[in-house]
């Protein structure tokens, strides 16, 4: 069966063009859509890695068959319509991964919106909460391992009942403070994003990441950064999908996999109800996620949708 990963980047993990390939080959899968990252002021420098267009550009001459490339330049680049035509003129296919601490009904925004549509591109969008995060203050193990607590280790859980340890008592309230900066978010606003799938209607908009795959449940626990437990009514984006017919998501990641492995039962449900709006993909992970769709029984049409016909769709 035909498969496409539709969310893949190079310089992500020791990702290059050959070990893609050799990956792909591994696991049967067709052709992968390489997107980039790009913010040109990042606001916490520590969460961001820059992944440029060119190593795309030079896979996708090496690999024309397997690999197509995408491109999200930051909304705040000067003379963005050259800029965009530049890229299309040496064949970019679509528009991903934007992924800026921006919200969607930024000015900036809508501009980049107004030039996505005129272009007739799909757009690959990442969304993600403000949160605190900590920095380190001094190097060595002891200052490694709290950083890690304090951010992602074990899904957030940590940071939260150390935070509320310190409050509570005092101890390390100061040092917590004094090292956390806010990191403002990214596009999470789902109720001024619905407002831009209407208002861009040719715009093929397809969503990711842990804001994102959070809502996949009506019900959130600030412990986690990625939902967990059974999903008893279905959230936001169940109603996004159902509603536009601009709008889809790909599987791709920690917060897909988690999205879809926290309630296989409401997941189930989810996939055959969506079938038609949702796009395969990794994110550079290596999750079973086939074995995971293969588990849920899915039609075979409403498997094919999800592998590769809703990709080759929303090109």
């Amino acid at each position: 069966m035909t498969t496409i990963d539709s969310h893949m980047h190079i310089g992500l993990d020791g990702f290059n063009a050959d070990s893609i390939i050799r990956e792909m080959d591994l696991r049967g899968i067709d052709q992968s859509w390489l997107l980039t990252w790009k913010e040109l002021h990042p606001p916490v420098p520590e969460l961001h890695m820059d992944l440029p267009a060119e190593p795309i550009l030079e896979a996708c001459d090496r690999y024309p068959e397997r690999l197509v490339p995408f491109y999200a330049p930051d909304p705040a680049t000067e003379n963005l319509k050259d800029h965009f035509n530049t890229y299309l003129r040496k064949g970019f296919k679509g528009c991903g991964e934007l992924k800026v601490c921006r919200k969607w009904d930024d000015p900036l925004i809508g501009t980049y919106l107004e030039l996505v549509q005129q272009l007739h591109m799909a757009l690959v969008f990442h969304m993600e909460v403000p949160s605190l995060y900590y920095i380190q203050e001094k190097e060595g193990y002891v200052q490694w391992i709290f950083e890690r607590l304090m951010n992602d280790k074990y899904n957030g859980v940590s940071r939260y009942y150390l935070t509320r340890f310190a409050e509570r008592t005092g101890i390390w309230k100061k040092k917590i403070s004094r090292n956390q900066v806010q990191f403002p978010g990214i596009l999470f606003d789902f109720e001024a994003l619905e407002q831009r799938v209407k208002e861009f209607p040719e715009i093929r908009f397809i969503g990711h990441g842990p804001d994102f795959w959070n809502g996949i449940g009506a019900v959130r626990h600030p412990k986690y950064i990625h939902q967990k437990g059974r999903i008893a009514e279905f959230g936001i984006i169940d109603g996004l999908l159902e509603r536009y017919d601009n709008f889809y998501c790909d599987i791709s990641g920690t917060s897909g996999y988690n999205a879809l492995t926290r309630d296989k039962d409401q997941s189930r449900i989810f996939l055959q109800k969506h079938a038609h709006k949702v796009l395969f993909g990794t994110d550079n992970t290596r999750f079973p996620l086939m074995q995971l769709l293969e588990s849920m029984k899915l039609g075979r049409e409403q498997l094919e949708n999800i592998l590769h016909r809703n990709a080759s769709r929303v090109l």
